[in-house]
């Protein structure tokens, strides 16, 4: 980021009224500016890469793919740009699992509105930031999960699963990622194979345990 240009910031969140208020929020301040909102995880990646912000701001919970999986694709094929994560959820697993997958800075909700510009600058800046409540000894559970079969998921088989887990069929899943059914029946095998998941039932607890999508 060249000196005193301002930061550009990228809103990712499903609820328009909370992306409004965190929009509110930032643009009182004189060096952030926001470039760019989008609300469904499938398009997200696109838009942050078209508009090239130098920090996104990301919810957990997202439709279609949530946002751990949106950071680590975007970790994956943007250089130069940090990522925020902005959530109500406080677990450790996701907290661990957002560092690991290339987050720099992570912040819940209740806090945005004292620390969210702050947040902003920092991981901006290069800096790692864990807000208010974030235990500090996440660092050091880092790199434990290996052995987790969900890290040996492609990309699309992460979206086939979330969709599936969100209550599509295969023939919905297939309009949504614009695929064939046939390569979404692909997918699903080959997902709940590496999983050692046999039924539907079995794959959406597994994807609520995660915290790939919530319990309804």
């Amino acid at each position: 980021m060249m000196q005193n240009a301002k930061i550009r910031v990228f809103l990712a969140d499903d609820h328009v009224m909370v992306r409004e208020g965190l929009a509110a929020l930032i643009s009182r301040e004189p060096d952030i500016e926001i470039v760019g909102q989008d609300g469904h995880g499938l398009t997200v990646v696109k838009a942050v890469l078209e508009c090239k912000p130098d920090v996104v701001v990301l919810d957990i919970m997202m439709p279609g793919i949530n946002g751990l999986d949106i950071c680590r694709e975007l970790t994956r094929k943007a250089e130069g740009m940090y990522i925020l994560i902005l959530t109500m959820y406080s677990d450790e697993q996701f907290i661990v699992r957002a560092l690991e997958y290339g987050a720099s800075g992570y912040l819940l909700k209740e806090a945005a509105g004292d620390q969210l510009a702050t947040a902003v600058r920092a991981v901006a800046k290069g800096e790692l930031y864990l807000g208010p409540r974030i235990p500090k000894h996440v660092l050091e559970c880092m790199g434990r999960g290996e052995s987790d079969p969900y890290e040996r998921l492609t990309t699309r088989e992460r979206q086939v699963l979330q969709l599936i887990a969100e209550g599509k069929t295969n023939r919905q899943v297939a309009e949504e990622l614009k695929l064939a059914v046939k390569t979404v029946d692909t997918h699903r095998a080959h997902l709940m194979r590496k999983l050692n998941i046999h039924d539907q039932t079995s794959l959406v607890k597994f994807a609520i345990r995660r915290g790939i999508v919530s319990a309804r």
